[in-house]
């Protein structure tokens, strides 16, 4: 078995936590080919990287540092030298982290992309790092047909983890009236989330987005939508907080009359999650704040060049689901799917690579066979929540 690492857009953290150890562990079982680019935007492999893995001999290391290495993370300018090459080396598999989506497709071998997993609002035993392996990135809710027996077993292994967590969020986000008189929203007036993504020059991921709209773009389309409607509600990703100037970004926030930016954890929960809970719709693109939406029953709009499953209802055009919100005529997403695609996710899907008991075997057939029922119990034994209800009458 021969598998090649392909990572144009893989950053240090990802490498640290992710990468090195799925490289670790296949270059037990099977010869490794790792191919990246040299640093770039926070992205690509260098000494540092290198460096941690001096102990590996035996894995093969193509880092491309020739001047237009910085084109992998979009289009590469030698697109068809790439696939040559990698067409020499002839790999079984290739795992991606890459934001070209359309390069590794001329590849030989079967090709997954490594991705982050779902896991809000589910809390996992390793939820930083815990990903899955697509062949189709950004598809929402994708659930291959399954046999009905294996259809109801994942109803039954996620039902005590879904009722757990319904009671949990129920219990920590409180009453939509407390909550939006914390935030001094007005409870009469419907609410739109708007969950904003990761703006930061490593994020390569961003070039999908239609029209490469930037949030400011976003938010000043959503709130033309909702003005006279309702009231947009901004929550910002986390890491923007940490990584990037949003000053200006906020002044521009505080000039718009209809719209409310929460930056502050509401009783200890996180924007996202509290709001989410409690809004009337949702405005999304590529976020995996979805998976709040859909788990929470709140009608969901996405603007995106990806797919998203029928059950999410979330195709409708923008003022058109406006109207439909205010209206309360909406379409939800379908509970019965939402929660068994749940089951399958974190049954089928989700790992993380330094979990101690995943072998290099394993992570090749996570990659060769995407649905195996006989991973489903222990997946779906990462799962830690506990109803809180319960343990206080304990």
């Amino acid at each position: 078995m021969r598998v090649l690492f392909y990572l144009p857009v893989v950053t240090s953290w990802w490498f640290d936590n992710i990468v090195e150890p799925l490289i670790r562990c296949v270059a037990s079982v099977a010869e490794v080919h790792v191919l990246a680019p040299a640093p770039w935007r926070n992205t690509g492999l260098g000494p540092a990287e290198l460096g941690r893995c001096v102990d590996l001999p035996n894995v093969h290391w193509a880092i491309v540092d020739s001047g237009d290495h910085a084109s992998l993370r979009t289009v590469p300018a030698d697109r068809e030298g790439l696939i040559a090459y990698v067409r020499s080396l002839a790999p079984d598999l290739v795992l991606c982290r890459s934001a070209d989506f359309d390069t590794p497709q001329a590849f030989p071998g079967v090709v997954r992309y490594i991705m982050e997993a779902v896991t809000a609002p589910f809390d996992l035993v390793s939820p930083a790092n815990t990903v899955h392996f697509t062949e189709a990135p950004f598809v929402n809710g994708f659930l291959p047909t399954l046999p009905d027996a294996d259809a109801a077993r994942l109803d039954a292994l996620i039902a005590p983890a879904w009722a757990d967590m319904q009671a949990y969020w129920r219990e920590a986000c409180g009453e939509r009236e407390d909550v939006f008189r914390v935030l001094g929203l007005d409870t009469g007036r419907p609410a739109f989330l708007l969950p904003l993504e990761y703006e930061h020059e490593e994020n390569f991921y961003l070039q999908h987005r239609p029209g490469s709209r930037s949030s400011r773009e976003l938010v000043a389309q959503a709130a033309a939508a909702v003005k006279g409607i309702g009231t947009l509600v901004v929550t910002d990703h986390p890491l923007n907080a940490q990584h990037v100037d949003r000053d200006a970004f906020y002044d521009f926030l505080a000039t718009l009359d209809n719209v409310v930016l929460v930056e502050d954890p509401v009783w200890d929960t996180p924007p996202t999650i509290a709001l989410a809970r409690h809004v009337d719709g949702a405005l999304l693109h590529d976020s995996k704040s979805f998976a709040l939406a859909a788990a929470f029953g709140v009608p969901m709009r996405r603007h995106s060049r990806f797919a998203s499953a029928p059950w999410l209802h979330d195709g409708a055009e923008l003022s058109a689901f406006v109207r439909a919100v205010a209206a309360g005529t909406a379409m939800r997403p379908e509970e019965a799917m939402v929660r068994r695609w749940f089951g399958y996710h974190l049954a089928n899907e989700a790992f993380y690579p330094t979990d101690p008991t995943l072998t290099g075997a394993m992570v090749i057939d996570r990659a060769m066979r995407p649905v195996d029922p006989g991973r489903w119990q222990a997946g779906i034994g990462r799962v830690q929540f506990r109803n809180p209800l319960v343990e206080d009458a304990a």
